[in-house]
């Protein structure tokens, strides 16, 4: 069975390259821009059955604040 973290990789990677990404990987370093990052959000939302505020999609620094995020939210 997948961990969080491994799923939402395998979501990250459909809307950009997380191939070398880690945990503390800055979401800034991946290239992702706005559109993507919601768009992702939006894959993570429906593959874990949560939502986010706009808040909270806006406060995310690193790969692994959207972890911990949906951790929370489960």
């Amino acid at each position: 069975m997948e961990n969080v973290a491994e799923k939402i990789k395998k979501i990250m990677s459909k809307h950009v390259n997380v191939k070398d990404a880690t945990v503390e990987t800055p979401l800034s370093q991946l290239n992702i821009d706005s559109l993507d990052l919601v768009e992702a959000m939006m894959d993570i939302e429906e593959e874990f059955n949560i939502e986010f505020t706009n808040e909270e999609i806006l406060n995310l620094k690193c790969f692994n604040d959207i972890v911990k995020l949906v951790e929370t939210k489960i």
